[in-house]
């Protein structure tokens, strides 16, 4: 008896093996017919079988049939490739070289897929999904199947391939996930296809968030070689030196920033006051070149100024250059302490330079004072500006005794506390 039922049993399974491998024929029959759903119900009978499931046919069908669904309305929705896809990749496991021509063909769509999938969810702000659909066109790129392809083909299938590598990096870079987005980025950038300055822009700013000082210099400077004119790379490269108090290599580039862009009067503008912050070091200590930054930074001033003149900022920072100096010679006054006529003389020789660099202060701090008054809702920035704006003029106006206009500035000073 035992015998018996075990034989029976074996007929039954390999009848119902057969029975799977019809369906998936008459699956690919109506796939030819163009029924999509009777090709589906067949295709996923057959794919219901566990032995079947994982035989090459199969899978190379149901490849087929779902990303024919991809194209049909009542399907679209549910993303089928994805699972024509899945079939391919477990296809090329079991047989890789069966239906070889057919299924790098139906890989070169999947790739496509993937990709406009990807780049929809990252234009949607899902990084997530970009990021998985991106893996995905990039683990069918891996698996090197397109080497029969045209030249064309290849081409497109090349540009893809970096683009979803970008995205794939921006998802990371947006998500401040800087451990995984810096060597995908650095990727991206050294692909001559992806190789823009967006991309600097994204890796410098990276580096710089994990304090990799040295790397993000290397990359600065290889992206001022490539972009010189890409003003983010730039700036990050004048930021660099300004955190490392490098202010001859600050100066240099700023020139040359100038020498290309002479219209620019923020370029000028940080001239001036790189050369005046030269001039006046946070430690107090002056050397022998303080005349000439004083003489570089007043020319920088001028030429920011004839490019922008009402900006409020601009005049108020040509105004401290002559404060600045007129306080020097204010310390020069108050470290006098003889009382003979050499020094009374040595006295007001300093008096009349102080006084005469006060008056030249006194019109640009009253231009941005006038400017900034104007303005409704500072910025706390602006409004700080504009306080020492006032500060400044009342000191001027009370050493010059001009106590008119000290009152008036007082009020509006007293005003804002």
């Amino acid at each position: 008896m035992k015998k018996a039922v075990i034989i029976i049993a074996a007929i039954a399974l390999s009848l119902n093996s057969l029975a799977q491998d019809t369906y998936v024929t008459s699956a690919g029959v109506a796939l030819q017919n163009k029924n999509y759903d009777e090709a589906k119900d067949d295709i996923d009978k057959a794919m219901g079988n566990s032995e079947t499931k994982e035989k090459p046919k199969a899978l190379f069908v149901k490849a087929q049939i779902y990303l024919s669904l991809q194209n049909v309305d009542k399907y679209k929705a549910s993303n089928p490739f994805k699972e024509a896809t899945a079939a391919l990749f477990r296809l090329i496991e079991i047989k890789p070289e069966y239906e070889k021509s057919t299924v790098d063909q139906l890989l070169g769509f999947a790739i496509n897929l993937y990709y406009n999938d990807g780049a929809n969810a990252f234009n949607n702000k899902n990084l997530d999904l970009a990021a998985s659909s991106m893996k995905t066109a990039l683990k069918i790129r891996e698996l090197n199947r397109f080497d029969k392809f045209t030249a064309p083909q290849q081409k497109a299938i090349d540009t893809i391939t970096a683009d979803a590598l970008q995205t794939l990096a921006n998802s990371a870079y947006y998500q401040m996930k800087y451990d995984e987005a810096v060597p995908l980025l650095t990727k991206v950038k050294n692909n001559p296809i992806t190789k823009k300055s967006n991309v600097y822009e994204c890796l410098i700013d990276a580096l710089e968030k994990q304090n990799k000082k040295d790397e993000e210099l290397t990359v600065i400077q290889e992206g001022r070689k490539d972009f010189p004119d890409d003003v983010f790379i730039r700036n990050k490269e004048l930021n660099y030196y300004i955190s490392a108090g490098k202010d001859d290599e600050i100066v240099k580039k700023l020139e040359e920033a100038a020498a290309k862009d002479p219209n620019n009067a923020e370029i000028q503008f940080n001239i001036a006051t790189t050369y005046l912050g030269m001039a006046s070091p946070k430690d107090g200590k002056k050397t022998t070149g303080t005349t000439d930054y004083y003489a570089k930074s007043e020319d920088a001033f001028n030429k920011a100024l004839k490019l922008s003149p009402d900006n409020p900022s601009f005049n108020y920072n040509f105004g401290a250059l002559y404060f600045n100096q007129a306080t020097d010679i204010n310390n020069q006054m108050n470290a006098i302490t003889g009382s003979s006529d050499a020094d009374q003389k040595k006295y007001d020789n300093l008096k009349a330079q102080r006084d005469a660099m006060f008056a030249k202060a006194s019109p640009y701090f009253e231009k941005a004072k006038n400017t900034y008054g104007s303005q409704k809702d500072l910025k706390a920035d602006e409004k700080n500006t504009y306080k020492n704006t006032l500060k400044a003029l009342m000191d001027i106006y009370s050493r010059l005794s001009k106590m008119d206009l000290y009152g008036e500035v007082k009020k509006k000073y007293d005003s804002l506390n």
